[in-house]
């Protein structure tokens, strides 16, 4: 029985998780030095096993790995009938410099095969855990940046001489502000219902009545929002600022509903 084209899995899984016995052991140890299918098996079986006290619950892993793997894992467990040695058969295959196996008892590669199976399930696990870990990495160091632009906005706006806006809605609760901390206005909206896709949130500058529009936003319902207003010229200074609920995605020439506002004050 010759390897397969991804070498003697069962085996390499085995070797990398110490379950030969000594006589095996040291046979494919001799075999691993001139097979890279069998180095890169035991590599990557280390890999895993390094990481097996942090898996997580597991997980099914892709069906094209636990194909490949069990496949070839289970092609080297079937029993050969013949009784003859791995180095005895053959004849008929290329030269090769990798060292031949002798013929395996049936419990080591039946243990193999468990073994092969396990990995594969690790390996799912790993791999589903590492993604939700990035994914809630991610969620918490947004929401931390996003806290943080809050508390320095409130802040500023808080600071004697700060120009500012405290955004009002038409029922008298507070929906957010325009502060101007010297870089051009910053804006937080929050406690706005959550728009769909169909419509978005607009900021508006007021100047001399005719209101300007600044910046659309969108509300998630997931906490509050900042962003910069976009640079305006030094003549044009708005005395107050508001926020209008809009059909379609852009900014419109007027406002066409709006939700709040506010006059500048600092």
């Amino acid at each position: 029985m010759r390897g397969t084209p991804d070498g003697h899995p069962e085996l390499a899984v085995a070797w990398a998780l110490h379950a030969l016995d000594p006589q095996d052991d040291a046979e494919f140890a001799e075999h691993l030095a001139a097979c890279e299918a069998c180095r890169r098996i035991v590599a990557e079986t280390e890999g895993v096993g390094a990481l097996l006290g942090a898996a997580s619950e597991p997980a099914e892993p892709p069906p094209s790995l636990r194909a490949r793997i069990l496949e070839a894992a289970e092609a080297e467990a079937a029993p050969d009938d013949s009784g003859a040695s791995l180095s005895s058969r053959g004849t008929d295959a290329p030269s090769s410099n990798v060292v031949p196996l002798r013929r395996r008892r049936r419990i080591v590669a039946g243990l193999a095969v468990a073994a092969a199976a396990a990995l594969v399930v690790v390996i799912g696990g790993l791999v589903n855990a590492n993604r939700d870990l990035a994914q809630e990495r991610d969620a918490a160091a947004a929401q931390a940046d996003r806290g943080r632009q809050v508390v320095e906005l409130v802040d500023a706006a808080a600071r004697p001489g700060t120009p500012h806006a405290v955004l009002a809605s038409t029922g008298g609760g507070f929906v957010g502000l325009v502060v101007d901390r010297g870089a051009g206005p910053e804006f937080l909206a929050t406690g706005l219902p959550p728009n769909d896709g169909a419509h978005t949130y607009v900021l508006w500058g007021l100047a001399g009545g005719r209101p300007v529009g600044l910046q659309a936003f969108d509300m998630s319902g997931s906490g509050p929002v900042t962003a910069s207003v976009p640079s305006m010229s030094a003549d044009r200074r708005f005395a107050g600022f508001a926020v209008s609920y809009e059909p379609g995605r852009t900014v419109p020439a007027t406002p066409t509903q709006v939700v709040a506002s506010g006059q500048l004050a600092g």
